[in-house]
């Protein structure tokens, strides 16, 4: 199989094309849906990582092996550096704590961008994106070890796909 990337729709139009994906993948199968939380139909057999786990997206990308099909919801959410706001949706009044805890995210998340890059040959790699264009910004700033010239890209928007090779 060849690397994917979803663009394009809603989220949840996205998240339900990966997981339709998915469950033709090969070998064993794992969806990181850290930013999105799992699916409630989610199907038999795959291994989710839900919601604000990042220790759980951590450890899922150490523990993919050749031949497995592994799935990551929001390249943007990913690719998120220390220094982008994130917002403090509680309202904490706590900021020195809530300032902390977006540092170690922000750490978590750039540890696993380089488990995705250390990730062994034969892996099948599946993404969601907001654009095309994200995609590519995001993947060249925050290599993840997914070339998007390399992929096949489906835009949900103008309802296409790209080969991998073809411009898009």
């Amino acid at each position: 199989m060849v690397d994917l990337i979803i663009v394009g729709g809603t989220r949840r139009e996205r998240s339900k094309t990966l997981l339709q994906r998915l469950e033709g993948g090969a070998g064993r199968r794992w969806l990181v849906a850290v930013p999105c939380g799992l699916p409630h139909d989610m199907p038999d057999g795959i291994h989710g990582i839900g919601l604000n786990d990042l220790d759980g997206a951590l450890d899922a990308a150490g523990r993919v092996r050749s031949g497995d099909t592994l799935a990551v919801e929001s390249v943007d959410y990913w690719a998120m550096g220390a220094s982008e706001p994130i917002p403090n949706p509680d309202n904490n009044p706590n900021v020195a704590r809530w300032n902390a805890m977006a540092v170690t995210a922000a750490r978590k998340r750039a540890r696993f961008r380089h488990a995705m890059q250390a990730l062994p040959d034969g892996v099948t790699v599946m993404m969601t994106a907001s654009t095309l264009d994200s995609a590519a910004r995001l993947l060249g700033a925050f290599p993840m070890g997914v070339s998007r010239i390399g992929c096949e890209r489906l835009d949900l928007d103008r309802r296409i796909a790209f080969r991998p090779g073809m411009a898009a």
